[in-house]
């Protein structure tokens, strides 16, 4: 799922006005002087995760075939265990005889969808619903494999039937709310993720994608308490951290977000825009060695980020090293646009 969120320094040489603005859907709607310095970071990607929900479907087709296999039926479903009693030593597997909404065909499909066969699991997914048009499972497995498949018109009826059949299960509301974001309906999107959280209090993911959508909507304190949330359901939560900065930044609290970036690069130090972010708070907490530091971790992790040299340019100029020029001339020729006003204004 892709965060469209552009994180946005604006720093004024003659008014000496700093600010963070977070921008929805990637658009930076700033009017800037033209004698100003425009730091700015590449739209952030927010990528999807694979927490284990314990009871709840996993998002990995590895966990949901484990999920169904005959002994994890054995051991979980009460129908599937009296019948192996009575059965015996019988070959006959539980899945045969079990919960009418984990049938063989569930499984076959889970199977093929582990190996990438994508669409010969849908078929196995449909022949479920045939079978029994109530199974909410086929339903939800049938709209993650079309959702993998880059169709999602097609997964959202069945993620709807899903929701019928099954309306109190949390993962239903997580994925058709993942998939109103990205379809750019955050309201209903919101809707979902509330309905997820009130379903499992402690569900990381659906409270980190509500902060989400409260963050685009300009809400950033409600969303630093999702964040936070999502954050205590799971500490090792990379995004959650990120994310929690994005909003302090955007409230001005840029020694809070330091730190929530801090913990992602801790946690994902390979993530580049925990660099430029945090890079970013310092250039606003007029730390400039330190941002300096960051946009070239950025570089190092990046080496045809336009916005870091831009960046770095910028930070070098604000502490007085002429290598600024040098990075704004490496900017223009990845195709940073404004690097060009850099140069003629302060490179002459």
């Amino acid at each position: 799922m892709t965060k469209n969120i552009l994180l946005t320094l604006v720093i004024s040489l003659l008014a000496a006005s700093l600010g963070f603005t977070s921008c929805k859907n990637g658009t930076n709607n700033n009017t800037m002087p033209a004698d100003s310095l425009l730091i700015d970071s590449s739209s952030i990607q927010n990528p999807d995760t694979n927490v284990n929900h314990g009871a709840l479907a996993d998002s990995s087709w590895d966990q949901a075939a484990k999920t169904f296999t005959p002994d994890a039926l054995t051991k979980n479903d009460s129908t599937s265990k009296n019948l192996t009693k009575t059965q015996g030593k019988s070959k006959i597997s539980p899945l045969s005889f079990g919960n009418p909404f984990r049938p063989q065909e569930l499984l076959d499909g889970l199977t093929k969808a582990q190996k990438g066969d994508l669409r010969g699991a849908i078929v196995d997914f449909d022949r479920c619903i045939v079978k029994n048009v109530k199974n909410f499972n086929a339903y939800f497995y049938k709209a993650k494999a079309l959702i993998e498949l880059k169709e999602p018109q097609n997964a959202l009826p069945n993620l709807n039937l899903a929701i019928e059949n099954q309306p109190t299960n949390p993962m239903f509301y997580y994925y058709r709310g993942k998939l109103f974001y990205d379809q750019g309906n955050p309201d209903k999107a919101f809707t979902d993720f509330d309905k997820a959280v009130s379903l499992k209090a402690d569900f990381p993911d659906a409270l980190n994608y509500r902060g989400v959508t409260r963050e685009v909507s300009g809400k950033h304190a409600e969303a630093i308490e999702d964040y936070k949330a999502a954050i205590a359901a799971n500490p090792d939560y990379a995004t959650a951290y990120y994310n929690k900065g994005t909003s302090e930044a955007a409230l001005g609290q840029y020694k809070e977000a330091l730190a929530s970036f801090s913990k992602c690069i801790e946690l994902d130090p390979k993530k580049v825009m925990s660099f430029m972010n945090r890079g970013n708070c310092y250039v606003m907490l007029k730390d400039y060695p330190s941002a300096i530091t960051d946009y070239t971790a950025a570089i190092a992790l990046d080496p045809e980020n336009s916005d870091a040299y831009y960046n770095r340019g910028a930070a070098y100029h604000f502490s007085g090293n002429k290598n600024a020029c040098n990075d704004w001339q490496k900017a223009q020729s990845l195709g940073n646009k404004r690097s060009a006003d850099m140069l003629k204004e302060y490179c002459k």
